[in-house]
């Protein structure tokens, strides 16, 4: 499985503390087994977000290239404002 970065998520996990980073990145691996806390999106297609208090990472899965994109890392009250 492949995970890629969008350049908002490189940026949001360059700039967080070792700490976060460290939970951030074991939440990203985890992804390649669908494992955490994950729930698909209403109303889009092919979209998901895995929680990790206070962060929501929002990624996409294209089963076909069996690729994972991460869209972005927000904190919790930003996560689904992007539209």
């Amino acid at each position: 499985m492949n995970i890629t970065l969008s350049k908002q998520a490189k940026k949001y996990l360059d700039k967080c503390d070792a700490k976060t980073f460290g939970r951030l990145k074991i939440a990203i691996n985890g992804l390649a087994t669908f494992d955490g806390d994950i729930v698909k999106l209403q109303g889009r297609e092919d979209e998901y977000r895995l929680k990790k208090p206070p962060y929501r990472i929002l990624f996409t899965h294209k089963r076909e290239s069996n690729t994972i994109h991460i869209e972005g890392i927000y904190p919790r009250g930003d996560a689904y404002k992007k539209g």
